[in-house]
């Protein structure tokens, strides 16, 4: 042993945690979603996101890359069913909260995404939804934990974000997602019902620095929405008019412990709207700090 004897440590070191990482490549002009096609290097890319997820395993880190720039034209929906996926776009050479260059087009009236598992992130493109549905949806059969959607801008559809879908009766599917994160999005004023309609039971959530260019509605928690400790920040809102509740609307009464705080709001001028861009029907969440255009730093309060 030597003259002294070896230190032995209270703190053993951590071993490396090794992930098991599955990466597929699609390439909407060049891929092949033949079964001899292997998809998992860039020289060898699926055609299809479809194709991409079915391959996909649950339990392992799936990484689906976009490698082209350009319109993607596949049959939707998109049913991501597997749990752990993340779909990569293509990023922006301009950095975060800029545009695209691969936009992803409907070919059908449905949603282009519709999320039905666990862990599921999309980033960085642009999408054009079916004109009757909202371009990203959950499932009413699947619960959704720990989603992302970041850097997605929204051009076509109802609303760019759906949790919860409302039939012509005005009944809510359930589609309950727990710890949703969407951030630097944007929602064009092409879509016909707003940015992001909330309707079902689905806490925890982040929905921060994003901007809502004359979308009808920003951000809307129906009357059936239940979801507590939502946090909605940082988010900037051109109003299309002066009707009050634009860009924030909370009408849910169930809705507990959510933060609104240091949003920003206008209606395409340099003074304030004759009603206020925020609305709480229950004042029931906490908000400080939101502002409009032509009130300097003083804070709007909701109606």
């Amino acid at each position: 042993m030597g003259l002294y004897p070896p230190r032995v440590s209270s703190n053993p070191p951590v071993l490396t945690r090794r992930y098991d990482v599955v990466e597929f490549f699609v390439d909407g002009e060049n891929g092949s979603d033949a079964g001899t096609r292997p998809g998992d290097r860039p020289e060898k890319p699926l055609l299809t996101i479809k194709e991409a997820v079915s391959r996909c395993t649950n339990g392992h880190q799936n990484i689906i890359n976009m490698i082209a720039p350009g319109h993607v034209t596949e049959t939707n929906p998109i049913v991501i069913d597997k749990q752990f996926v993340t779909i990569r776009g293509w990023p922006s050479q301009g950095g975060l909260d800029c545009d695209s260059p691969m936009t992803c087009v409907a070919t059908v009236d449905a949603a282009y995404f519709t999320i039905a598992a666990q862990d599921v992130v999309i980033r960085d493109m642009v999408i054009h939804g079916g004109a009757s549905h909202p371009t990203i949806n959950f499932s009413p059969i699947a619960w959704s934990f720990r989603t992302g959607i970041h850097n997605v801008t929204f051009k076509a559809g109802t609303w760019g974000i759906a949790q919860g879908a409302l039939d012509a009766s005005g009944f809510v599917a359930d589609a309950p997602s727990h710890d949703w994160f969407i951030t630097h999005c944007k929602f064009k004023p092409t879509l016909s019902s707003g940015g992001i309609f909330l309707a079902s039971n689905g806490s925890w959530g982040v929905i921060a620095d994003n901007y809502f260019e004359s979308a009808p509605l920003g951000v809307y928690a129906h009357l059936s929405c239940l979801s507590a400790a939502v946090q909605v920040l940082r988010n900037r809102f051109m109003c299309p008019a002066e009707a009050g509740g634009e860009a924030i609307d909370i009408a849910g009464a169930a809705l507990t412990r959510w933060i609104v705080a240091d949003n920003m709001a206008n209606d395409a001028s340099n003074t304030a709207s004759a009603n206020s861009p925020y609305a709480d029907a229950n004042d029931s969440c906490a908000w400080f700090r939101n502002v409009e255009s032509g009130t300097g730093f003083a804070e709007t309060a909701p109606t």
